[in-house]
């Protein structure tokens, strides 16, 4: 017991002490006086035994370190909590469960031979659509022919994968979002072409939809300025979207065939520095208050209100060139938290480590 729980419980005792010499020596007292003198009494006691509210823990914490040369590119969150993690450099998604004491990487798939991993997003309850391709990690383009787009049926013990098409007019497509309200069309970004393509998962069929100059990239060539339009999420009627290499954050208003009714409208820029290639947004979740959180490179998580204003969080050792970001589902602690996915750093050798997740408690921020 804290040394002020113990005075109050001896100050307690010693006000009741009081009370009784009172009425021993000056007569009777009332009993309503003598009921409302130990309730207040009573009441104190209650408050000073009071148990504080335990400390909040860490801001970031990590969640689970790939071994090397495992870019993590994307991330889904099932309803049962359970991470979906997609990687550029091997053909495997993963599953991480955050809430168990040490978590760790399973197997989900495995898809073909020389093939990575890029946008994931959930079509209807645990069936998610993810593209492969053949990947030049270093201009993040795909091999022209090689892009494929996949559902994931999780629905059954054992996940049922099924080649939906082959995207042959596209070198790079980047995030996924369901078109609202559908539970057969996708939304897919294409950061090469700066256009916003839709895909019809029951038929196979897939157009471009719209283009924009906001989407476009700068230069194709320069790492940090190749990659046009990158996440994309979907929110009532908008596409909500981020320019890597332009800097900024905006949203579209779309219809429920996903098709464009509006301008492009700019939420916020990047005002970051820093970084071999600068600072880039990257791929981002919207929470309920309608705020976007933005996994931003080098080590940044950057939260953008409504308005366009900004909230930088920063850490050099656990946001190691962030990729994207999602809330967590189930329990109110993991609607709260944001999980983060972390592409890592090359070492001398061009060796990539500290690949993987952590999470954000967003309740600090």
């Amino acid at each position: 017991m804290k040394g002020t729980t113990i005075l109050g419980v001896l100050a307690f005792f010693q006000d009741l002490n009081c009370l009784i010499l009172a009425i021993e020596k000056f007569g009777v007292v009332t009993m309503t006086t003598f009921n409302k003198f130990v309730s207040l009494l009573v009441l104190g006691l209650l408050s000073t035994l009071a148990v504080s509210p335990p400390p909040p823990g860490p801001l970031l914490r990590n969640i689970f370190t790939f071994p090397p040369n495992h870019f993590i590119e994307n991330i889904a969150v099932r309803s049962n909590s359970e991470l979906l993690l997609t990687s550029l450099s091997v053909n495997t998604l993963f599953s991480v469960d955050p809430t168990v004491a040490t978590p760790n990487a399973t197997v989900v798939h495995t898809f073909p031979a020389g093939h990575g991993l890029m946008g994931i997003t959930e079509l209807s309850p645990d069936i998610f659509v993810v593209v492969s391709g053949i990947w030049d990690l270093a201009l993040t383009r795909a091999t022209l022919g090689t892009l494929t787009v996949w559902t994931v049926n999780l629905c059954t013990s054992t996940p049922v994968v099924k080649n939906i098409t082959t995207i042959a007019t596209s070198v790079q497509l980047n995030g996924l979002a369901p078109v609202p309200g559908s539970n057969k069309l996708i939304l897919a970004a294409d950061s090469d072409a700066g256009a916003v393509y839709r895909i019809n998962i029951a038929t196979g069929a897939y157009s471009i939809l719209f283009t924009d100059p906001l989407f476009a990239p700068v230069d194709r060539t320069i790492p940090g300025k190749h990659l046009g339009i990158n996440g994309i999420r979907t929110n009532g009627l908008y596409l909500y979207f981020v320019s890597s290499a332009q800097q900024h954050f905006g949203r579209v208003p779309i219809n429920h065939l996903g098709q464009k009714t509006g301008p492009v409208q700019i939420i916020s820029n990047n005002t970051i520095v820093g970084g071999a290639f600068g600072s880039q947004y990257d791929d981002f979740d919207l929470d309920r208050e309608g705020n976007a959180w933005v996994a931003t490179h080098p080590n940044h998580v950057v939260r953008v209100s409504p308005g366009g204003e900004q909230t930088v969080i920063v850490d050099e050792v656990l946001l190691l060139n962030p990729t994207s970001a999602q809330f967590g589902r189930g329990s109110k602690k993991e609607r709260e938290t944001l999980y983060v996915t972390n592409g890592g750093w090359f070492t001398e050798d061009f060796t990539l480590i500290n690949e993987g997740v952590v999470a954000l408690d967003t309740t600090q921020v």
